[in-house]
């Protein structure tokens, strides 16, 4: 075989005719001494007769139909060796805690906001309208309490007070030349009073002497002292209501003086508002506000309006996390409680914590643009949810805990020190009883167990099983023979 040559197989590539007539022999080629043209190269290939290929084309469909029937047939022999794989657990003794997640941001107890001072004094006199920031505190630095974190544009402010101070000085100067002409034409007043009664007394006593002088005499003696007597109750009338006028007249260059001292002081009062000092240390957080078109944190040069809250200081020595509890969980929770707090920008550390305080009532969880609850309820289906407010406050000091971070905190409502523990998923109600499927030698059996105090991921395990016991993680079902893993 190893002799044969491409010729040997020339018989394939030659027709065969079934017949008993011999082929024609061809004539033998006549030679030519000159030189003979060498055809050039094709793709001609010799074909194989149609016959021929369809039997090697039978044949391979039945070898691959016996290849696929062989692996077909194999794996289930293979199946029904091996043993289907069920994950198992084991029950232990261990610490057993249930605990109710929320979520919520931290913030402080203890904090101070900020906002632009509502000026006393209108807008002539340096108040009212919006005041422009001139300094402010770093964002993100520590201050300590009365310290300055912010400033205002005060030049005009300064300027009406510095007004107010001579106006002032000008308004007592000229209140105090009144009084003073005041006082002198009322003692003229009171002068002439008493000039005229001087001379009425002197009438009378000179009546008293008619009897021994003529009657002409007498009846001048009477009637000078009828005139001193009328000129004196004129008078009297006159220094009364002279006296009247002029404590009115003081009252009202007085009241003017304390106009004038009021206006100096809420002046001097606003001018003391731009300054704005901390009641309280700890962290610069710079609020955002609506300023020069878009909404962004206030700045040196932006304009506030009296009342708005451009800062916060924030003391980091006391965080808490402010969260929302489901109304069906609020009953098992009470305060002092111990928690667990967790950072989402910091997922591997947790703090310690505890209840700071439950809220009374209830919020609604939704928002007013939920789904409208079937016909007859009022409100949205957000409303139906029920959140109760809760404060946890962080006991713990940490650089990383820091204002409006998100973070979710685990309160502890109930712990049992060694106690029997699986998995709940590993339970299974079979009509009234609870059973795991304990691992044997033979494989998986039912167990009926005796559960106590369940959380979201682990159960108490009372009776039916001891510490060490092999359990399937998922429930298995009856019927389908699983054998042991």
């Amino acid at each position: 075989m190893a002799s044969a040559t491409p010729t040997s197989l020339s018989w394939i590539l030659q027709p065969r005719f079934f017949s008993d007539a011999k082929p024609e022999q061809l004539p033998a080629p006549e030679s030519n001494p000159g030189p003979e043209i060498v055809p050039e190269p094709d793709d001609d290939r010799p074909q194989l007769p149609g016959w021929i290929a369809g039997l090697l084309a039978l044949g391979g469909v039945a070898v691959g139909l016996g290849i696929y029937q062989s692996v077909q047939g194999r794996p289930a022999e293979q199946v029904a060796a091996q043993p289907a794989v069920v994950t198992t657990v084991a029950a232990q003794k261990t610490k057993f805690t249930k605990s109710i997640r929320v979520g919520g941001t931290i913030g402080a107890t203890n904090f101070a906001m900020i906002r632009a001072p509502r000026m006393e004094g209108g807008r002539d006199r340096g108040g009212g309208g919006s005041l422009v920031i001139q300094t402010l505190a770093e964002p993100g630095s520590i201050v300590q309490a009365g310290d300055v974190v912010a400033e205002f544009e005060s030049k005009r402010t300064q300027d009406i007070l510095d007004n107010y101070e001579s106006t002032l000085a000008q308004t007592k100067a000229q209140v105090g030349t009144r009084k003073a002409e005041i006082l002198i034409a009322t003692e003229t007043l009171r002068q002439d009073y008493r000039t005229t009664r001087s001379e009425a007394e002197k009438s009378e006593f000179d009546l008293q002497t008619a009897e021994v002088r003529s009657a002409i005499q007498a009846e001048i003696f009477d009637l000078l002292a009828q005139e001193g007597r009328a000129s004196t109750d004129q008078l009297d009338n006159e220094v009364r209501l002279q006296e009247l006028a002029n404590e009115a007249e003081i009252r009202s260059l007085d009241i003017t003086v304390e106009q004038d001292e009021k206006r100096m002081a809420r002046t001097k009062t606003d001018l003391e508002k731009m300054k704005i000092r901390t009641p309280v240390g700890g962290l610069v957080v710079i609020e955002t506000m609506f300023s020069r078109g878009n909404f962004q944190q206030a700045a040196p040069g932006d304009q506030v309006y009296g009342g708005s809250y451009f800062m916060r200081i924030v003391d980091l020595s006391n965080m808490a996390v402010f969260a929302q509890l489901n109304q069906a969980d609020s009953q098992m929770v009470q305060l002092g409680v111990p928690v667990k707090v967790h950072l989402d920008a910091y997922p591997d550390v947790s703090f310690n914590a505890r209840v700071r305080s439950v809220g009374a009532m209830a919020v609604s969880g939704g928002s007013g643009g939920g789904r409208r609850g079937p016909p007859g309820s009022r409100g949205s289906r957000g409303d139906w949810i029920k959140q109760v407010p809760v404060e946890i406050e962080i006991l713990e000091n940490d650089e990383r805990i820091q204002p409006d971070l998100s973070a979710s905190g685990d309160i502890i409502v109930e712990e049992l020190d060694d106690v029997l523990i699986v998995p709940r998923a590993a339970l299974s109600a079979v009509g009234e009883a609870t059973i795991v499927w304990l691992q044997q030698d033979e494989g998986f059996v039912e167990r009926e167990v005796d559960v106590g105090s369940l959380s979201d991921t682990e159960v108490v395990i009372l009776s039916g099983l001891r510490e060490g016991d092999l359990i399937a993680a998922q429930p298995i079902a009856r019927e389908s023979g699983l054998a042991m893993r």
